[in-house]
């Protein structure tokens, strides 16, 4: 049979980290990951405006024409 090819994407957001935990939302880095232009850490911001920048939601911009 026809073998598939997985499909791989990378996203990727720079940014810094913050000395203190900050923010109680996400999980994991959230608390210290600052998003480069950003003032708020990923545990600061709501969820929908993390997921809007956040690796992956990059690199699932990237994938989704292949859907």
């Amino acid at each position: 049979g026809l073998k598939k090819k997985p499909i791989h994407s990378l996203g990727v957001v720079e940014g810094k980290i913050s000395n203190k935990k900050k923010g109680k939302n996400g999980f994991g880095y959230d608390p210290i990951f600052i998003p480069k232009g950003k003032r708020l850490t990923f545990g600061e911001m709501e969820p929908d405006k993390k997921y809007a920048i956040d690796h992956r939601s990059i690199a699932f911009k990237k994938i989704k024409k292949f859907f």
